[in-house]
Parts: structure tokens; sequence; C-alpha cells
């Protein structure tokens, strides 16, 4: 199979997320995020991506649900997180829900062992990208959490959060900046 990319990746990585795409399950687009993170973190420095699976939720209407969280880190601290979504369920506003609450427990869980200023996460459906932003000093995290109402069904996650691309122009270069921002901030580290 011959493909021919023309994307804001090299051609291995939009090869390997084209491939991906054509699945339904998350599973094939842990390699395609992995080999982009490595691509932005590469090997021989001092940065290293780590893969974490958590826990399964399970309920009893749905299927087990494996969090894959790809972690980047330098010295053991924690300095930037993806976390990958199955594609298929990002219509559903209780998965989008349960993605956004899992990031913010991500963020709690690692708070303390920061020795960045901010640290910058990804929550991702395929393709599909919400940032999030948790400000050490502030102790504030972005997107603001939004409160349900107790009378009406509230959609505490929106579509627009994960507004983003990967492999479009505008969102690559909103993950390259973000990179940046990481890459500039563990400089002040060595």
């Amino acid at each position: 199979m011959e493909l021919t990319s023309t994307g804001p990746w090299s051609d291995i990585i939009m090869r390997s997320f084209f491939v991906a795409s054509s699945s339904t399950s998350e599973k094939p687009f842990y390699g395609s995020w992995n080999r982009l993170l490595n691509t932005m973190f590469p090997v021989d420095t001092i940065f290293e991506v780590v893969p974490q699976c958590f826990p399964p939720t399970i309920c009893a209407h749905d299927s087990v649900d494996f969090v894959i969280l790809l972690l980047i880190s330098v010295d053991l601290s924690p300095v930037f997180i993806v976390e990958v979504k199955q594609p298929s369920e990002f219509t559903r506003n209780s998965k989008r829900q349960e993605a956004d609450s899992q990031m913010r427990q991500r963020f709690l869980d690692i708070a303390s062992e920061l020795l960045i200023p901010v640290l910058h996460g990804v929550s991702v459906y395929g393709t599909k990208m919400a940032f999030y932003k948790y400000n050490k000093g502030a102790n504030v995290i972005e997107p603001r959490r939004i409160t349900p109402n107790v009378e009406t069904l509230t959609d505490t996650a929106p579509r627009e959060w994960w507004c983003w691309d990967i492999l479009e122009v505008e969102g690559a270069a909103k993950f390259r900046q973000i990179i940046e921002d990481v890459k500039t901030m563990c400089s002040e580290l060595e």
C-alpha cells in the first residue's frame, strides 16, 4: 500500500495516524501518539516517554475501560501528559465527561511531583485534541471545570474542547508550541 501524505508531520507519522484511523479501537493510536511523542522528545535527550496503564473503570452498563496515559518525564518528574481515548466514544457526552475527570485526576495525582511551574496535558480521541494546563503557582487547571446543574442536563465536557486535530496545520502548530513551552521550562532545570 502506497501512502503519500500531505500534512504537518513527516510521512511516517502521517502514515501511522492514517493506519490507526482505519480502526475503531484506541489501541492503534497508542503507537501513533508514542511515535509522535518520541519524535518531539527524542530518546537521546533528557526526556522519557513512559506509557502508564491505570486500572479499568467498570460500570454495569459499560465495557472495561483501561486508561492509557503517555507520561513525559525528566528525572522522574512529570512534564507533559497525553491520555488516549477510543475515537468512537467521542460523541458520547458521558465519555467526554469521564475523559475530562480523568485528566483532572492525573493533574491532582502528580501536582506535588512537579519541578516546572506549568504542566500541560492533552486529552485525545484518535486525532482530536483538548488541551489542559495546570498552573502550579495559582493552583488552577484550564479549561475551567463546568459545574453540572442539578436540575438540567449539563454537558460538562463540550465537544468544542476537542476542536484541535493533530493532523491539521493549526492543531499541529498549537501542539508544537506547547512542546516548545515544555522544553523551555525543562531547560531551566538543567
